[in-house]
């Protein structure tokens, strides 16, 4: 029921009960006596004759009734608007809104305690002036928000609304939301009172940006594997075009007479061979990129195909590169509790992560090493490479500074298996650790 409707009914009841005692109201008004009638309802409502007939009675009984009815609508306001206030302040409370109010002629500002303490900051001793605001602003962002401000006091925007970061009393920057709108005017229709909100959404602010880094550094892979899976599929391609080229020329070297029979044979041969173990080659790096794509699946799968699959895709580019490449497969036929896309998912990140570290090294003596092995109830790998070091939180100024690390890239993967991932910490090179875990072995 709406807060109008209540009161007016409230009322309505206490004008019935009123009027049904209106009758018993003369003996009240003659036994009382003037002067307490006059000082309960007022000495303006009572004739100065101070005749005690019936119509005086009817009179002063009426004005006792209205004034007590003034006085309860005005109870019921005052009480209602405080439970409005309240329940005012809880929402503001469950939204972890602070609240600023700027007075723009002397240019003090009233934060409330939950502006205070977003900051960290104590209430009762926080200056109430505007550059307790201003002071712990960023200085880059400041003056987008004067800009914002000034944008809205003029008229051209309808409030005032801008993000910025803001000192913590700790050191550590917070990102603000702040809003705000002219809340009063001065008889010439100047702004003079300025009122508005602060909302922390640094959390929100943090995970954005890194969602937006992890999406460019996947892109970043994909591009990179693209340059890797050209190397991969140029060369059975270049094979299977030489061996197509020799067995044409055969053809046409033919004098009818069968001279070097034999020798074409053994060419013919060797070119039919190529072809077939090319095309094979093309099929299982195909094969490869069909499980890399796939989302979803048994999530039991044969651990060492997706760990073979993984080297062919990446095996023609550490050779192309001058890298020295040595492969430990001891998983002894282990099925592992993961999907055989993620599986090959976190081996491609692994490796790709050593591929852009081994490049960016100076050193002459390039290698990787990636070893497979089983402990306990889970598959053990370890990828070790002797490339630029990758900082703990991602990227290297000579690797790519944007980038993420392998670790951060196989996090999300390692957490949807249920499997672990540690990076060792090295003076020099890297070397990653990814546990899966496993659903059966066969030894």
């Amino acid at each position: 029921m709406r807060k109008q409707a209540v009161i007016d009914q409230l009322l309505t009841r206490r004008h019935t009960r009123a009027a049904r005692s209106s009758a018993e109201t003369l003996r009240p008004c003659r036994a009382v006596g003037i002067s307490t009638i006059t000082r309960r309802i007022g000495p303006a409502y009572v004739p100065t004759d101070r005749t005690w007939d019936s119509a005086l009675c009817t009179h002063i009984a009426t004005l006792s009734w209205y004034r007590e009815m003034t006085l309860t609508r005005r109870f019921l306001d005052e009480l209602s608007t405080a439970q409005l206030l309240e329940r005012l302040d809880l929402a503001l409370e469950g939204a972890n809104l602070g609240i600023w109010d700027w007075d723009l002629r002397d240019n003090s500002v009233q934060f409330d305690r939950r502006w205070c303490e977003m900051l960290g900051l104590d209430h009762a001793t926080t200056p109430m002036v505007l550059d307790t605001w201003s002071a712990r602003a960023h200085p880059d962002d400041l003056d987008g928000c004067y800009r914002d401000i000034r944008a809205h006091l003029d008229g051209h925007s309808p409030r005032y609304q801008n993000v910025h970061r803001m000192r913590h009393a700790d050191g550590r920057w917070l990102y603000i939301l702040d809003r705000g709108r002219i809340a009063g005017r001065d008889e010439q229709g100047r702004p003079i009172r300025f009122t508005g909100t602060h909302l922390d959404i640094t959390a929100i602010t943090l995970a954005e940006e890194r969602t937006r880094r992890e999406e460019q550094a996947r892109l970043t892979v994909l591009m990179n594997f693209s340059a890797t899976l050209a190397h991969e599929l140029n060369t059975p391609l270049q094979v299977i075009a030489l061996a197509a080229h020799a067995l044409t020329r055969l053809g046409a070297t033919d004098d009818g007479e069968g001279n070097g029979t034999a020798s074409r044979e053994v060419v013919s041969r060797e070119a039919v061979d190529a072809i077939v173990a090319m095309s094979d080659r093309a099929g299982r790096i195909t094969s490869a990129l069909r499980a890399l794509s796939q989302r979803d699946g048994l999530a039991e799968s044969p651990f060492s195909h997706s760990f073979a699959q993984a080297i062919e895709l990446f095996h023609d580019r550490f050779d192309s590169e001058g890298i020295s490449v040595s492969i430990v497969d001891e998983s002894n036929g282990a099925v592992v509790r993961a999907t055989a896309g993620d599986v090959l998912r976190a081996h491609v990140f692994l490796l790709d992560g050593a591929l852009r570290a081994l490049l960016a090294t100076k050193d002459a003596k390039r290698s990787v090493h990636l070893a497979a092995q089983l402990e306990g109830a889970h598959v053990i790998v370890t990828c070790t490479d002797s490339g630029v070091r990758w900082a703990p939180e991602g990227g290297h100024d000579e690797i790519e500074p944007s980038s993420l690390s392998p670790s951060e890239l196989l996090g999300p993967i390692v957490a949807r298996f249920g499997g672990g991932i540690e990076v060792s910490d090295r003076s020099h090179g890297n070397h990653f650790t990814v546990r899966f875990p496993l659903v059966t072995a066969s030894v």
